[in-house]
């Protein structure tokens, strides 16, 4: 039955009844009708469709940690076409810089001198605009550094929704002001300043500080927003010059977070009550953040009353001895829970109960076995005497969500499995970043989604998936930044896996790791530097530690480059003492011995040659660059017979394969997994039994890759490769049986792909 006359017979009634020329105007106005009512809503000339607001789930931590480290991959063929992951980029008006150039070799590198925004153009600006999970109440802190060479007038920072600004800072007449005119302070050319706003949402109220000094208290937003939506940073549209820019940060959630990375060397943040110190500039991690509280007096900090369970989180050196020091956190008293070593970066983290006044105690991330009792909750933190202060954060201890990470079922493996790991993947403050690895989510998007490394719910999944297919340790990549060079070490770069994810990971205990020190692009050392600085970190840090990777008590380490380490310490005999000195530290600090590999993807018997006369006990391949399973067994085969021809060591290395198109060159591929899983039985009925008796070639396999998802070797479950090189695994080294792969839902991932929220 037709109800409605058709669209067709509509339009003939019209032409037999409708003269010509009114016929022909309605049938225009018919089809402008009907297009404008398909079509979207119209946009106003110039400006590009708001996004839809990412939503995540955040009580305490960053939104965003930027600070321009590492843009271009070290293979990354077209200068042009170099990403800022994560940000919306308008080069309109000029383009923008970054040194070191970070191309191998020369320029190949893991810290950054600077980066900036260079405005060639009268009629445009460079834009910068990071969208960031959507926030509607509360406090968020903005902090930024910025350096003019020369007066920019409209060069600006924003806080704002989808459309329009509730916070902005803008350069005007040789002066930082609020948008609406208020002068903040006239800036001088040439000089650096840290910059740190706190907008209230809720109240639509700001308080400004400049160098640590606060300029502006409760003034109002320039638009009355009701969320923050994107950080935005821009140069003059009419103005010409450079902007220096690094870092760019937004955080939530902290009763105090303080960094010292906005603070005006030789001064003293407004918040904290200094009597002999200020702030001053140590190079002991890397670029921006290298300011740090200098103490010879005391210096306090209010937090008022707490009355929950708390946490408390430091980073501490002490010059001399720990006589005369005292660092109260809240009431807990931490100067003497250890044997403190001079000038060596120590990290503690309390969490404090003050219903039970105890509190438990984690230094350098091992917990100390008995809790510590303290008098009472003390409404301050407080440091005196002769101590460097830094990265000091107070915040609310939440519990562990109902859905959280399933318990592990961790299976035994026959044989040592090894998974080397490279990470790269907390946005912003890591390696180039997710931007690169997007365009190909369908065959490289990890099941973690695009994940803050770092974060413990995350590291928890990885301990889950790992300990379930047999992993007996993972070998993570660990860098120093070339700037620290000579200093004592705070912060490695790329460390987060370790220091903040596996370090406070709830499932910590059930897993194994170690490090390869990656001596090429970081990790540059000397003699005194080696035995004063590097040595030292990686003992109280890493070997101490009880899920250290140790063989027969001997901790288990690795060395990237026997060039490298060659040249830094002056030559083969410089090399073989640098070794003697790592061996006398480790039995100094009561191990029986050191395992000490060294990467090498050849059978190169003179690069063994030298390894071994140096004091390594074992080479093995970091990757072998291919997914062709005979090309794989026939280098192991090569490796193994060079090396027992040197009377040297060598573990097998069996890889998934290897395509770095994420990077810009197409130049591999992937094992198929029935091949992969012949790979692994060939190894462990063949390979590994044909190794000396006495050899830990018998006993382990070292696995590239777990996490290179640009490189393009990555084991972590993911888009194309789901569980199958883990299941793959643990049928041939765990004995199989029925298992459930589980992977993180929407709502938990929520928690950890923060950084980078998309999808």
């Amino acid at each position: 039955m037709q109800i409605m006359p058709s669209r067709r017979n509509t339009m003939n009634n019209l032409r037999t009844q409708v003269p010509k020329p009114v016929l022909a105007g309605l049938i225009v106005l018919l089809a402008t009708v009907r297009a404008a009512l398909s079509a979207d809503p119209p946009m106003p000339i110039n400006q590009a469709r708001p996004s839809p607001p990412l939503i995540r789930e955040l009580a305490t931590g960053y939104l965003l940690q930027y600070s321009f480290l590492s843009p271009r991959p070290y293979c990354w063929p077209d200068a042009n076409t170099v990403k800022l992951s994560g940000w919306e980029v308008d080069q309109s008006g000029g383009h923008y810089e970054y040194h070191p150039t970070c191309l191998w070799p020369k320029g190949f590198s893991f810290h950054s001198d600077w980066f900036k925004l260079v405005d060639t153009s009268t009629n445009g600006a460079i834009t910068l605009k990071h969208q960031v999970a959507r926030q509607t109440e509360g406090a968020l802190t903005l902090e930024f550094r910025f350096r003019l060479p020369a007066p920019m007038d409209g060069a600006c920072w924003q806080l704002r929704d989808l459309e329009q600004a509730g916070v902005s800072l803008v350069t005007k007449g040789g002066n930082l002001c609020w948008e609406t005119g208020k002068v903040l302070i006239p800036y001088e050319i040439n000089r650096d300043y840290g910059v740190k706003v706190v907008a209230e949402i809720d109240s639509k109220m700001v308080d400004v500080y400049v160098d640590g000094e606060l300029k502006a208290k409760g003034l109002p937003f320039v638009h009355p927003i009701k969320s923050i939506d994107y950080v935005l940073v821009k140069t003059g549209d009419s103005a010409t010059g450079e902007l220096f820019l690094n870092p760019v940060n937004l955080y939530k959630g902290y009763i105090v977070n303080e960094t010292f990375v906005t603070c005006g060397v030789g001064r003293v943040p407004a918040d904290w009550d200094v009597t002999g110190g200020s702030v001053q500039p140590f190079e002991c991690g890397t670029k921006p953040d290298i300011f740090s509280l200098k103490v010879d007096g005391q210096a306090s900090r209010e937090i008022g009353a707490w009355k929950a369970k708390t946490v408390f989180e430091c980073r501490f050196l002490l010059p001399g001895t720990v006589d005369g020091v005292s660092v109260n956190l809240g009431g807990v008293a931490l100067e003497r829970v250890v044997p403190y070593r001079p000038n060596l970066w120590y990290m503690a983290k309390v969490v404090a109960d003050p219903k039970t006044r105890t509190a438990e105690v984690y230094i350098n991330g091992k917990l100390l076995l008995a809790k510590i009792a303290f008098p009472k909750a003390e409404t301050f933190i407080r440091f005196a005497g002769n101590v460097w202060v830094d990265d000091v954060q107070v915040y609310p201890w939440r519990n562990y969500p109902a859905d959280y990470v399933p318990q592990p079922k961790p299976v035994a493996a026959s044989h040592l499995l090894g998974v080397q790991s490279c990470n790269l993947w907390r946005e912003g403050t890591a390696y180039a970043g997710w931007d690169y690895v997007y365009p190909y989510a369908d065959k490289r998007k990890p099941y973690l989604g695009w994940y803050d490394e770092g974060n413990p719910e995350e590291a928890d999944w990885e301990i889950k998936w790992q300990v379930e297919h047999g992993i007996g340790f993972e070998m993570h990549c660990w860098y120093r930044p070339n700037n620290a060079i000579n200093h004592p070490i705070k912060d490695g770069v790329l460390d987060q896996g370790i220091i903040k994810g596996l370090f406070n990971a709830r499932y910590s205990n059930l897993k194994q790791f170690a490090i390869m020190c990656t001596d090429e692009g970081a990790c540059e050392t000397n003699p005194q530097d080696w035995r004063e600085n590097v040595v030292p970190y990686w003992i109280e840090y890493f070997f101490k530690d009880p899920r250290y990777m140790k063989i027969a008590g001997k901790p288990l380490l690795s060395i990237y480059q026997i060039v490298n380490f060659q040249r830094m310490f002056g030559g083969i005999d410089g090399a073989r003492q640098a070794i003697q000195t790592l061996r006398d530290e480790v039995a100094k600090a009561g191990f029986p011995g050191l395992v000490l590999l060294m990467e090498l993807r050849s059978a190169d018997r003179g690069s063994m040659k030298i390894m071994k006369s140096i004091g390594v006990d074992y080479c093995y391949a970091y990757t072998w660059g291919t997914a062709d399973v005979n090309a794989q067994r026939r280098k192991n085969i090569a490796q193994r017979d060079a090396a027992a021809a040197e009377q040297f060591g060598m573990l097998p290395s069996i890889s998934m394969g290897w395509d770095r198109e994420a990077w810009g060159v197409h130049d591999g591929g992937w094992v198929p997994m029935a091949d992969y899983r012949a790979l692994l039985q060939w190894t462990r009925d063949e390979l590994m039994p044909s190794q000396p008796a006495d050899s830990l070639g018998r006993k382990i396999v070292m696995l590239p890759n777990w996490n290179e998802f640009a490189e393009g070797h990555f084991l972590l479950p993911n888009a194309s490769g789901g569980f199958g090189y883990l299941d793959a695994m643990r049928e041939v080294f765990g004995g199989g049986g029925a298992h459930e792969d589980v992977k993180p839902t929407d709502q938990q991932k929520r928690r950890f792909t923060v950084l980078y929220p998309k999808d």
